[in-house]
């Protein structure tokens, strides 16, 4: 992983911040990536060193749909720290990225935060059901007063079929703004899956995209994400 600069202002009760990095991967094709995020991110020390200053998850992804261009394509990593000044510390002491170390072409890392209103659902994997796909929904809402009840209110009426259809957890966050700003009005939704076909069939539903169009200021960005092939290090 590269460096990476924040200038944090955040509510300090939080006991669990999302970190998402995604961009175009530098390796020419995706083995090549996992080689480099292993070098990067994988090795013993430097496992235990995020750890030590807050990591306390780390999962990457590619998307379902394959690049076009014939290159490796994007990469998504999602991380839960603890500490977002730990985390700062964490990648401020990390050495200037090098060939065989930068995952990244270019990349945007983002720092959310949730809030006591902001739904949060998370439920155990039935036995067997091994994969991960990963569903973000991510744009400007309205004010986050109205964000928190729509999405309250819609996660309570939609959670019962998403569960059956294969749904892990369901997250929303807000971007932590940066000092002496506003809060921000950009909220995440990060979905979890065990099913990919039963994914598909929930956002497939336009009664389940009409209740995210009541909620953000405009078409918000949605993609759907999967595990690469070969073993790359996580948490």
């Amino acid at each position: 992983m590269t460096t990476l600069h924040f200038k944090l202002s955040v509510d300090p009760a939080p006991v669990q911040f999302l970190l998402t990095v995604r961009g175009e991967m530098a390796p020419p094709d995706v083995e090549g990536g996992r080689k480099v995020h292993n070098v990067a991110a994988g090795a013993d020390q430097a496992v235990a060193a995020a750890r030590s200053f807050g990591d306390l998850s780390h999962a990457v992804y590619v998307p379902v749909e394959p690049p076009k261009n014939g290159s490796a394509g994007e990469l998504l990593i999602i991380d839960y720290w603890n500490s977002p000044q730990g985390m700062q510390s964490f990648f401020a002491a990390m050495p200037p990225p090098t060939k065989e170390t930068n995952i990244f072409k270019e990349k945007e890392a983002v720092l959310w935060q949730g809030t006591p209103g902001l739904p949060r659902v998370s439920l155990p994997a039935p036995y067997g059901r091994n994969d991960r796909w990963v569903g973000i929904a991510r744009g400007p809402v309205v004010s986050r007063e109205a964000a928190e009840k729509a999405l309250t209110e819609g996660t309570r009426k939609a959670i019962n079929t998403a569960r059956a259809k294969g749904l892990l957890s369901r997250e929303w966050y807000f971007r932590v703004s940066l000092p002496g700003e506003k809060p921000s009005l950009e909220a995440i939704g990060v979905d979890v899956w065990f099913d990919a076909d039963g994914m598909q069939e929930v956002y497939s539903d336009t009664a389940e995209m009409a209740a995210l169009g009541g909620v953000f200021a405009g078409r918000p960005e949605t993609s759907a994400w999967q595990k690469p092939p070969g073993t790359w290090v996580e948490w």
